[in-house]
């Protein structure tokens, strides 16, 4: 079997979700045998940086990398296409696809992620095509433009993209032959926006080290700390924390609790943010996140904007953190929320129920462990490539 795979951007290093979950779906469907070819942008890292993957699974891996996203977003405010799709779908990737596409004998070309729906004007209506969403992006686009922070005419700007980013991926969810979801609450929407459609749930593997015992146990001299872990690039990602420091300032101050932010982040927006929040602290680009969730107590997975899976629930998971969050932030993870987390109904919610816990480390210990237990053996990448190899054969 030939795939072709269309991507925003080559997924090594994966230093973000989007990037892991790409460039594990991409390695585990080799693994699994079929031949990928990958059609995406060059990283802005040096590819000399990128970890090199097995031999036998490389060898099935065919890569096309060409040129860098364009940074410029103005022009697509009057394209039929989002801002994204319009700057993925360039005149240099279009040409591409349009080579590969006369090679012919392609068995799927996978669009994954919405913004790659810019290809399907370059394909036959005979190519079968598949859909892998790592969003049900209809409805975070709306989330996010009808979020009151920004000014009028930001507002007004993404209201105008994610009109067009809910009909493209509607389009792009009637031309598929097959709409992969990352969640079960993602993939109920799809099913009920399309019905009679083929589709799967496809939740994340895990590549990090995964205990084979019990998870190590809290102890009380460890920080009263919370950390928040991942990449800040995306506005919804930025939106949730700036609304939880808001919202847990009050309660975390009073009671003493405290925070640690650490990822992927713009470094002058994360000292911005460490001179209005004082009480919390943020560093950006670090080498590895480990050093920072063995000095914690709670994870945290504030996202009250945004779908999709929370990758960084599976790396406090495996290092014993237990998990809080807001409710639907934690669907595809195979635990009950109310007993197996720290929840809220909202994010004042959510800190205040962090302060209530902290101390509790009879609650975190118990919680933590009952979270490794269900997770151990759900978030294999080899599974999913063989998963993704069945349904695609059979469709």
């Amino acid at each position: 079997m030939r795939c072709l795979w269309i991507i925003r951007q080559d997924p090594r290093p994966a230093n973000s979700g989007e990037l892991i979950y790409s460039g594990g779906l991409i390695r585990s469907l080799a693994g699994a045998g079929v031949d990928v070819t990958v059609l995406a942008h060059q990283a802005p890292a040096s590819p000399a940086k990128a970890p090199a993957a097995a031999p036998a699974v490389d060898a099935r891996i065919r890569w096309e990398l060409h040129g860098t996203i364009p940074t410029g977003r103005l022009r697509g405010m009057i394209s039929s296409l989002p801002s994204d799709a319009y700057r993925l779908g360039n005149p240099v990737q279009r040409s591409a696809l349009r080579r590969l596409m006369s090679e012919g004998g392609w068995d799927w070309v996978v669009i994954d992620q919405a913004a790659g729906a810019w290809a399907l004007d370059e394909l036959p209506r005979s190519q079968r095509v598949a859909y892998v969403a790592q969003n049900d992006e209809a409805t975070v686009r709306r989330e996010v433009a009808h979020d009151r922070d920004g000014s009028l005419p930001m507002q007004a700007a993404l209201r105008w993209d994610a009109w067009k980013y809910g009909r493209m991926e509607h389009r792009l969810g009637d031309r598929a032959s097959l709409v992969t979801a990352i969640t079960p609450r993602d993939l109920a929407t799809f099913r009920a926006r399309h019905p009679g459609k083929a589709t799967m749930l496809l939740m994340p593997g895990y590549g990090g080290a995964i205990p084979a015992g019990p998870a190590p146990r809290l102890t009380a001299d460890l920080p009263r700390r919370v950390v928040l872990a991942g990449a800040f690039e995306w506005l919804a990602k930025r939106r949730n924390l700036e609304a939880f420091l808001r919202e847990a300032s009050p309660s975390f101050t009073a009671a003493g609790v405290e925070f640690q932010v650490v990822g992927k982040a713009e470094p002058g927006w994360f000292a911005e943010l460490a001179k209005r929040y004082p009480w919390a602290r943020f560093d950006a680009n670090v080498p590895s996140i480990d050093p920072y969730l063995s000095q914690a107590r709670i994870g945290l997975i504030p996202e009250a904007l945004g779908g999709g899976f929370k990758l960084k629930a599976l790396d406090y998971v495996f290092r014993g953190l237990p998990l809080a969050a807001i409710g639907p932030a934690l669907s595809g993870v195979p635990i009950d929320p109310h007993r197996d987390a720290v929840v809220g109904d909202d994010l004042s919610g959510l800190a205040r129920a962090v302060v209530d816990r902290i101390d509790d480390l009879d609650f975190l210990n118990a919680a933590a462990g009952r979270a490794l237990d269900a997770c151990r053996h759900a978030f294999d990448w080899a599974t999913r490539g063989r998963e993704l190899r069945e349904v695609l054969t059979q469709s």
